[in-house]
């Protein structure tokens, strides 16, 4: 699994931390929004962010060999940034996109109209299947005959309601999106936790439906590419670490399993004065420092290279040490996405070294693989008992039993109708509190 960094507008006063970042991670998501929230915005306004993003792309992205991701804007739907009315022209400014700046990204998201928290009304079934309907039918027609969007373009899933899920479901079937797209993305997370209550990962089901979609695609010339929206949590990226080796050893070898997943928090702790723990993994151990301003000098130059830029992030520590405000509260933005990209190198290699994946297929009974599981969560609590804490084992072994409900699926079925009834299941264990009427 990669983490995909949310970038946001670079400082044009002082240090610029940007690259220091992008050179960290190599792979970043913008977003489209800021030329769509003019009351009345169009192709004009959007051409502003356009020339911001190739900016961005040229400064920051291809110098050090890095990704570039589009995001829709469909989040800002969501939260009623566009009103009702002005969604059709939004489609219209997002199409724009597509057939005239492929080559100013490496991947783009689909436009997901999915619900609206602001505009009530929005809320039918008729309504959000009109609109995703309306907005997949022209993408379709611009990416049909065009192999450079096909192998940019990501198509959005939404479940958080059994009624969203059957909308998205039969947007897919009727647009016989399988035998089109080429990469695959799960969204509608962001925020889920907060309004649900939720305590385990709630696309483990979406997961298994987007592999199966790949398989009977049939198209092993290519990865099986996956992105998980919005989503940072610790056990969230212990499952995708182990659905990682599951997916790759139902393909024994046939293709690579590629995920990836993007979040704002590593930079937003940040950028918040949180104090937050620095990683460190050697190849065989975790090594947790309280605070990312005990990072030794080694890291640092590692991590920002430019000695000009150590010395700034030196200072900066210093200023945190006493207490006093960050000059720049993004000069710590890249220390603490090594950080987070050290932990998943330390989740990666512990599900590897204790077969986590493999135990699925050694154990045919949900309480051994607890065992097994539960076993190594003990060990872990003991070494990282900061980390590794009841709630965070708690939620991993809550994944462990929706993991194995779907693999059972796997390997004894794959059968369509009884993957709707598992789906079905396990979007009312999520228990959305709202509905398409």
């Amino acid at each position: 699994m990669k983490y995909v960094h949310v970038a946001s507008k670079p400082g044009h006063n002082g240090v610029d931390y940007d690259k220091a970042i992008i050179s960290e991670n190599k792979l970043c998501l913008h977003s489209i929004i800021d030329g769509m929230r003019q009351q009345n915005f169009n192709t004009h306004t959007l051409n502003a962010t356009l020339e911001s993003l190739r900016d961005y792309t040229e400064n920051y992205v291809r110098p050090c060999g890095g990704e570039i991701f589009i995001d829709s804007g469909g989040y800002s739907i969501i939260r009623g940034d566009v009103a009702p009315n002005d969604i059709h022209r939004y489609v219209q400014c997002y199409n724009a996109l597509l057939r005239l700046e492929s080559k100013a990204f490496d991947k783009i998201f689909s436009l997901d109209i999915p619900w609206n928290m602001e505009f009530p009304e929005m809320n039918t079934r008729e309504m959000i299947m009109q609109l995703n309907d309306y907005a997949l039918s022209t993408a379709c027609e611009i990416m049909c005959d065009r192999e450079d969007l096909l192998d940019r373009f990501s198509f959005v899933w939404h479940f958080k309601m059994l009624s969203q899920y059957e909308v998205w479901d039969h947007l897919y079937a009727k647009h016989g999106l399988n035998l089109l797209i080429r990469h695959r993305a799960i969204g509608g997370m962001v925020a889920l936790r907060g309004i649900t209550g939720i305590k385990f990962s709630p696309f483990i089901g979406m997961a298994y439906r987007c592999f199966l979609d790949y398989l009977d695609g049939g198209r092993f010339d290519m990865n099986f590419s996956l992105h998980f929206l919005g989503t940072y949590l610790e056990y969230d990226r212990f499952a995708m670490a182990i659905l990682d080796q599951l997916f790759s050893m139902y393909l024994q070898g046939e293709a690579l399993v590629v995920t990836t997943y993007d979040s704002i928090h590593p930079l937003q702790a940040t950028l918040k004065g949180t104090s937050s723990p620095l990683f460190e993994f050697t190849g065989e151990e975790l090594v947790v420092r309280d605070n990312l301003i005990n990072a030794p000098t080694r890291v640092l130059n590692q991590v920002y290279g430019d000695e000009r830029i150590v010395a700034f992030v030196s200072e900066e520590i210093a200023r945190r040490q006493a207490g006093e405000r960050l000059i720049n509260p993004k000069s710590f933005g890249a220390l603490n996405i090594y950080s987070h990209r050290q932990l998943n190198c330390f989740i990666e290699h512990v599900v590897a070294k204790h077969g986590l994946g493999e135990v699925y297929f050694q154990e045919w009974s949900l309480s051994k693989v607890n065992g097994h599981f539960s076993s190594v969560m003990n060990s872990l609590a003991e070494t990282h008992p900061s980390l590794f804490t009841k709630h965070m084992c708690a939620s991993i072994l809550r994944n462990v039993a929706i993991i194995y409900e779907f693999h059972r699926w796997f390997v004894e079925s794959r059968s369509r109708q009884a993957l709707s009834l598992l789906m079905a299941d396990n979007i009312r264990k999520i228990k959305f509190p709202g509905k398409l009427v």
